[in-house]
């Protein structure tokens, strides 16, 4: 079986027309989708880019994998001694490998973010551009088609392939911009009213610091492509810019998935390639404070499209077999993968296969999923059917509540917090909470949790909290300011497992000399 998998970095599901977008987003992706399954509730275990992506190869969720976030000690995947992989614990890649599959990327996902271990998928990588990121659709679409005309008279091949397009920022030609903007209008929340709520959220990525970074120093930060971002939120007009932006994106992005489908109808194997289409994680447009950003363990963060094409067994489906709403992760990808190739499930992988439900046939809904976030945040979540429940354990920058509890389904935007309404409600969720982590975590053999072990530091390497509140304070924000530092004191005294970063030695000296003033105006 020939298999194309199509990772669309920030794509988020609502927002493409499968999942019943009002907008003609992605009219190329509904032409998959109708000989496809579209699955409703299908989450990355963690987030969000390396992560995901992570957890979506090794099988396993984060806390057992090693990464949960992006920087030092929590990001480093957990790799086994020895020579060769580990057989009860390899890669997708290396799986497919050994049942006989040329498995082969064209992303420079490994390069972006260091995550080296993700080549290890593969028996050859390609970087369609010199750059570390952000390639254009056009760039990709022109290195995936070469290697798959080169290789279309072969079977048992795996390709995957990394687009960006939705990912900030948003570079797409500014024609496609303006035809999402003519096509319909922008969704109702949220409102004026609300976006003036949101002066008081803060965060890198928030309504007034929608651009802001640590590197760009204090002061504001203007948006570097403003035919397709504006400045900040500060009306209605700066957010439907934002969303006619993050749309044209979309739109950019399936007109060149497009070609890649007509590429294959050209070659003839589009009626016997697998073609699979997913996101590492989605994007945050204004819920709970946070816009063009993926930085909390939410419902807009964590929820994946997932649109599976199988030959053979998806196109010959009735229509009400072509959607499926169980509770899955995308851990459960590999092993139903396995399963459709006819092989066994390797014994150190967590997922389980849902390939029944690309047969037409029924499967069991988990009760609970758990998700996590470590790169702008610590968080994990726990979602049931119509609940989401989010404990912080380290803010960041953020303004990130210590716990939230959410009924989704009624309340899409996570508006109105339920914590202290339904105190059995929130009481179940954390049990959830503490279930999922015993099992993973709090039992012989286990591994420490990297959210735990790396918790003295926290998510600080895209924006430093200090820094951060020195920018609040410079715009004006001082009451803000002191906000943040009010979440992120504690009595814990900082030592660290090993060297620390940089030497506190100046730091010690003066506290030293501040104790021993103070003695002797005491005479103590």
């Amino acid at each position: 079986m020939r298999i194309i998998y199509v990772d669309v970095d920030t794509l988020r599901a609502d927002h493409t027309t499968p999942y019943g977008y009002h907008r003609p987003t992605t009219p190329n992706l509904q032409r998959l989708a109708d000989k496809s399954v579209t699955f409703e509730r299908y989450y990355c275990s963690d987030s969000p880019c390396m992560p995901s992506r992570a957890a979506l190869t090794s099988g396993q969720f984060g806390i057992t994998n090693g990464v949960i976030g992006h920087y030092g000690e929590a990001a480093q995947f957990r790799l086994d001694t020895g020579h060769g992989p580990e057989p009860d614990r390899p890669l997708l890649g290396q799986a497919l490998q050994f049942a006989g599959h040329y498995t082969a990327a064209i992303s420079v996902f490994a390069e972006r973010h260091r995550a080296y271990f993700f080549n290890g998928n593969f028996r050859e990588t390609l970087r369609a551009t010199p750059h570390w990121g952000d390639e254009d659709a056009e760039d990709v679409n022109k290195a995936a088609i070469d290697w798959i005309r080169r290789h279309a008279d072969e079977e048992d091949w795996y390709l995957h392939l990394t687009y960006w397009e939705p990912h900030t920022n948003y570079t797409q030609p500014v024609e496609w911009t303006e035809t999402m903007a003519a096509s319909g209008p922008v969704q109702e929340w949220p409102d004026e009213r609300t976006i003036a709520e949101h002066a008081e959220v803060y965060g890198p990525r928030s309504a007034l610091d929608l651009h802001h970074s640590m590197w760009a120093g204090i002061g504001e930060s203007k948006s570097p492509v403003p035919h397709n971002m504006p400045d900040a939120i500060r009306s209605r007009a700066d957010f439907e810019h934002l969303i006619n932006g993050f749309d044209g994106a979309i739109a950019y992005w399936d007109h060149h998935f497009g070609r890649l489908l007509a590429a294959l109808e050209e070659l003839g194997i589009a009626d016997d390639t697998a073609v699979i289409v997913s996101a590492d994680h989605g994007e945050s447009l204004g819920e709970l404070g946070m816009y063009a950003e993926h930085g909390m363990a939410t419902e807009p963060v964590h929820r994946l499209p997932l649109v599976v094409y199988w030959p053979g067994l998806t196109d010959a489906l009735p229509q009400e077999a072509r959607r499926n709403d169980a509770l899955l992760y995308n851990i459960d990808l590999a092993p139903t993968l396995c399963d459709l190739l006819g092989l066994d499930t390797p014994p150190g992988w967590q997922g389980e296969s849902f390939a029944p439900a690309l047969r037409g046939e029924r499967i069991d809904s988990r009760e609970y999923l758990v998700l996590g976030h470590g790169a702008m945040t610590y968080q994990r979540a726990v979602r049931t059917r119509d609940h989401l429940y989010v404990r912080t354990y380290h803010p960041g920058s953020f303004r990130a509540e210590w716990e939230h509890l959410f009924h989704v389904t009624d309340d899409p935007h996570l508006t109105r917090d339920l914590l202290d309404d339904e105190p059995e409600l929130a009481a179940r969720m954390r049990s959830h909470l503490a279930e999922w982590w015993n099992r993973y975590a709090g039992h012989p053999g286990a591994q420490p949790d990297p959210m735990q072990s790396t918790l003295q530091a926290g998510p600080v390497y895209y924006n430093d909290p200090a820094r951060y509140a020195d920018h609040l304070r410079a715009t004006g924000r001082a009451h803000l300011a002191e906000d943040l530092e009010a979440r992120l004191h504690s009595l814990t005294v900082p030592v660290p497992w090993h060297t620390p970063h940089k030497p506190r030695t100046a730091e010690l000296v003066q506290k030293w000399r501040e104790l021993a003033q103070r003695q002797q105006r005491t005479g103590n």
